[in-house]
């Protein structure tokens, strides 16, 4: 488990990582964190990108029992005792997060059978027909055992109720006041049994992670951080009430503004400052401004092509799949059905050419193009290999098939990522106001990482590394020195860019 004394001597070690004490845990963790959301154990990059971060000073990571249902958590106990066991990480120097609350998946499939034998979780909330939630003590032993499985762990350091809130936004008591007395209720049967396995020795401390901590208190799902402190004191003035969570990014910045505690007169980040608790922000990167994501990073530009030239491309390859076909693919030793489907893998130009212009986020085409374009065109041309193993002239044409998708491709998702990267030059200029001359050089991304770490509340940052080189991008934020008028920025931007 993680230790005051080991990771304050940590960072003692490394001064050249920036680091804050994460509350009354005492802990010191890194200023930023691995985030896990949507990492799984049965990718070899994020194993690789994992590695890098700890052996990059990274000590705080932050999973969840829904995770890839399970996979982030199996993975994160994968890639510690490997580094453990080559001696080249302390277990005591980092600090492993983990949250539960949700049934989606395996999770889900338990409660139906639990329910269905009579032995159900109690006070689950059916959010949707794929999805519960739960925060009640019997699914909460229950959570906390398969993570500590699934992390070969014997101990969590901090253990998150998982967006308590949902059952206030699908909560069928329809009287507001009652229906805020009962969630409540379930907060405090939770805190009382959290303190419980901090005596059974397995959780260190605990805490929430809610999406509506910094909301308006006026909005049905906000979370009081002024209410739930009380009721973490009301259990015991010793307890482990230690951790919150929540989002915030360059454009949701009411944890900096909204005045939503103690009758309107302090922010969140204030009240939590106030009484020592940790804070972790996720979503950096990831803004929702009326009901749209938007990525709050720079896109990597490699070919200049205008519409015109990338639609004669798109001509060319239409030529060259139209060859492919009439000359091999309609004469493989296959089934009609069999070489339909060859011929319609291979034929990427006809949809391109007729959703080019439906393409607008890179960050989309980019999941278009890995998960579905690719795959296809390399079925086609394995296809077309088998069965013509010997042909020079159709590797030759395969070979010109893949360069001209490629160029493709990436010409595409170029076009869009400069397109992108211009709307970016409003964040790039509202920061640059209150940064020195080496923070302005920075990319979008680390300014926006940079300027949530210079908030004095908050403790670390939660960044989604599923690369090496998102873990290289973090490094550069974490090395820069904070941002002096970090106020200035927050009190004269956000939302209202």
């Amino acid at each position: 488990m993680a230790s005051s004394v080991s990771t304050k001597n940590y960072f003692a070690k490394h001064p050249d990582i920036k680091s804050k004490i994460l509350g009354k845990t005492n802990f010191r963790a890194s200023i930023c964190g691995f985030g896990c959301y949507r990492i799984d154990d049965g990718i070899p990059q994020h194993q690789n990108a994992l590695e890098k971060a700890l052996l990059s000073r990274i000590n705080l990571i932050d999973t969840s029992s829904n995770y890839s249902d399970g996979g982030s958590e199996i993975l994160v106990g994968k890639v510690l005792n490997k580094l453990i066991t080559e001696n080249k990480i302390n277990r005591e120097d980092v600090i492993v997060v983990s949250k539960g609350g949700y049934l989606q998946g395996s999770n889900l499939k338990l409660g139906m059978e639990r329910e269905q034998s009579g032995k159900g979780f109690k006070d689950v909330v059916k959010c949707t027909q794929d999805l519960w939630h739960c925060v009640s003590p019997d699914f909460l032993e229950n959570q906390i055992t398969l993570s500590l499985q699934r992390l070969n762990l014997d101990k969590i350091d901090v253990y998150l109720l998982h967006n308590p809130e949902y059952f206030l936004t699908y909560s069928i008591i329809s009287d507001p006041e009652r229906r805020e007395r009962e969630y409540y209720r379930r907060i405090k049967d939770a805190f009382m049994y959290l303190e419980e396995e901090v005596k059974r020795g397995r959780i260190s401390y605990y805490g929430i992670s809610s999406n509506t901590f910094a909301e308006k208190e006026t909005k049905q799902n906000f979370t009081s951080l002024e209410k739930v402190i009380s009721i973490a004191n009301e259990i015991s003035e010793q307890n482990h009430f230690a951790v919150v969570q929540f989002p915030m990014n360059l454009i949701e910045n009411g944890g900096m503004n909204i005045l939503n505690q103690q009758n309107q007169t302090k922010t969140f980040l204030q009240l939590a400052g106030e009484n020592n608790l940790g804070v972790l922000v996720n979503r950096p990167l990831n803004a929702i401004s009326k009901n749209k994501l938007i990525r709050l990073a720079d896109y990597p530009v490699t070919e200049d092509r205008n519409d015109n030239e990338i639609f004669s491309l798109i001509d060319d390859l239409n030529q060259q799949e139209s060859n492919l076909i009439e000359k091999y693919i309609n004469y493989m030793g296959l089934s009609a059905s069999e070489k339909k489907n060859v011929s319609d893998c291979i034929s990427l130009s006809a949809i391109l050419k007729s959703n080019y212009r439906k393409f607008e986020n890179p960050g989309n085409f980019n999941e278009i193009k890995s998960t579905y374009l690719i795959p296809r065109a390399n079925f086609a041309i394995n296809e077309i290999g088998k069965s013509y193993p010997d042909n020079e002239n159709i590797v030759r044409a395969l070979r010109n098939y893949a360069v001209t998708t490629n160029i493709l491709l990436d010409s595409i998702f170029s076009n869009l990522a400069k397109k992108k990267n211009q709307d970016n030059e409003i964040f790039h200029k509202a920061i640059d106001k209150f940064a020195n001359n080496e923070q302005q050089k920075l990319s979008l991304s680390q300014k926006a990482i940079l300027l949530i770490n210079s908030v004095p509340e908050v403790t670390t940052t939660l960044v989604g590394m599923k690369s090496v080189s998102y873990v290289d991008d973090v490094q550069k934020s974490i090395n820069s020195e904070f941002i002096a008028r970090y106020t200035d920025y927050w009190h004269n931007n956000g939302s209202s860019i």
